[in-house]
């Protein structure tokens, strides 16, 4: 594990008080050798796929992955899927899309493995605690890895041979970075408020991201010029449809005691267009609430499994992200996807809270609506994942354990596949399979007998995160 140590932390203290604090790793602009991540190869054995059959009777396939647990989305790219072994795991894998038989295993050398991005022939993840590593699609050797810091609670986006990441600076900043996918050297690197929601978002010439005190940014992918900044108590990543921003947003008032969340749209320019959208009750967004739920307790005894004992660390800002999101933990922050939005066309469609909705995209007027079963305030977090889309249908998986398939016109219920163990990432939909990761460390493959569900390949649909990449 890479957690700084206390002495660590003792000997920075002195040096401040000295008035000379040594470079440190993660300050990328600071003329030294970052320090590396290393990858070493695992065997196979013990990786056995079986056979998956749903209560309702789909079919596919199951690997229990080593350790139990919590899995972010898979990758799936040209027949193979890649997946993280969940938080605080510190092996990566590689799996045949249509047998579960696995490719390959390694083993890095920090621990918390993010949801993965496949481009250009590399697997692009970072781990939590603190290296951002390029791997071979093929084989899983290390291209190259960057140290950056502690802990990193989003994921990394690629496009166009650059990669996209966040990272806590030495002097307690954080910096939205860009490094060239072929050897990891600096393109540019920018301040932020705090760590990314779930991941930057690449569209068009800009990158655009949300940190986790609800500020939105937009910034030029050529020189990470600042193109505007919206301190507005965002609540997800953002989804950029033909240059218009759209959001969640915690409103920031309290009706009878519950916070309400909805959705905002915004110009290229970070202006606000209309009013806040589809308005609800969001018990999900209350850390009063959230700290209560069994999933609080269970995140917060990942976090002390991984050297967190005494909470989040200062540079995880845990307290902003609890008063926006009602999550402050850090694996709370690292699974947050909040209601994050799914523009389709003239459509947004998003799983808030407790419901799934099918909304129009300028008005916000609620289409359809579709009641998740659970309790927020007991289980916790949002009942279900943001949804996927593909072939006119919506994928979402649940905490009780369901994937549900809904049709994007009228909301009509398509399937449900019992998986009976909790899911909180967005699941990937490829060659009419249904990838999903659990909280338990199962990774599952679902035949749904429909072609048409293919193409949302990652974490938000591709490797830039807006949409089918």
């Amino acid at each position: 594990m890479a957690h700084r140590s206390a002495f660590a932390v003792f000997t920075l203290a002195l040096a401040a008080r000295a008035g000379s604090i040594p470079p440190q790793p993660g300050t990328l602009t600071q003329a030294h050798s970052p320090r590396q991540g290393a990858v070493q190869a695992l065997s196979l054995k013990g990786l056995s796929a079986e056979p998956f059959r749903a209560p309702s009777g789909q079919r596919g396939w199951q690997v229990h992955i080593p350790g139990g647990r919590a899995l972010a989305t898979p990758a799936v790219v040209e027949s193979t899927v890649y997946v993280g072994g969940g938080f605080g795991s510190n092996e990566f894998y590689a799996f045949d899309a249509a047998t579960g038989q696995a490719r390959w295993a390694i083993r890095v050398s920090d621990d918390g493995p993010t949801a993965a991005v496949v481009a250009e022939g590399r697997v692009v993840f970072n781990t939590e605690s603190c290296t951002l590593f390029v791997v071979d699609a093929r084989t899983g050797q290390l291209v190259w890895s960057r140290w950056l810091g502690d802990p990193l609670m989003s994921q990394p986006a690629v496009a166009a041979g650059v990669v996209y990441m966040a990272y806590p600076g030495p002097d307690g900043e954080h910096r939205l970075v860009a490094l060239k996918l072929s050897d990891g050297a600096v393109v540019f690197e920018r301040r932020i408020a705090g760590d990314i929601l779930s991941a930057p978002v690449l569209e068009g010439d800009s990158v655009y991201l949300t940190t986790t005190d609800g500020t939105v940014y937009r910034y030029a992918l050529s020189d990470g010029r600042l193109l505007f900044e919206r301190r507005m108590n965002a609540t997800s990543a953002p989804f950029v449809v033909q240059g218009e921003i759209h959001v969640a947003q915690n409103d920031g008032t309290v009706a009878g005691g519950v916070r309400k969340e909805g959705f905002r749209r915004l110009s290229p320019e970070g202006a606000f267009r209309g009013e806040l959208q589809a308005s609800k009750e969001a018990r999900y967004l209350d850390a009063r609430v959230q700290a209560r739920s069994e999933y609080a307790a269970q995140a917060r005894a990942d976090d002390s499994s991984v050297g967190f004992a005494g909470g989040a660390p200062f540079a995880a800002k845990a307290a902003a992200a609890r008063t926006n999101l009602g999550q402050g933990t850090v694996r709370g922050i690292w699974e947050f996807q909040g209601s994050r939005p799914t523009i389709v066309k003239d459509r947004n469609y998003v799983t808030q809270g407790d419901v799934v909705r099918g909304l129009e995209r300028e008005s916000g007027k609620v289409l359809w609506e579709r009641t998740l079963a659970g309790d927020t305030a007991w289980v916790g977090g949002h009942l279900g994942t943001p949804p996927s889309y593909a072939g006119g249908k919506l994928v979402v998986g649940t905490v009780l354990g369901e994937v549900l398939g809904y049709s994007a016109q009228d909301g009509a219920e398509l399937f449900r596949v019992e998986t009976g163990e909790q899911i909180r990432f967005q699941p990937a939909l490829s060659g009419g399979r249904i990838f999903v990761g659990t909280a338990k460390g199962t990774l599952i493959a679902i035949e749904s007998g429909d072609p048409t569900l293919d193409g949302w390949t990652m974490w938000g649909g591709g490797p830039a995160h807006d949409g089918p990449g």
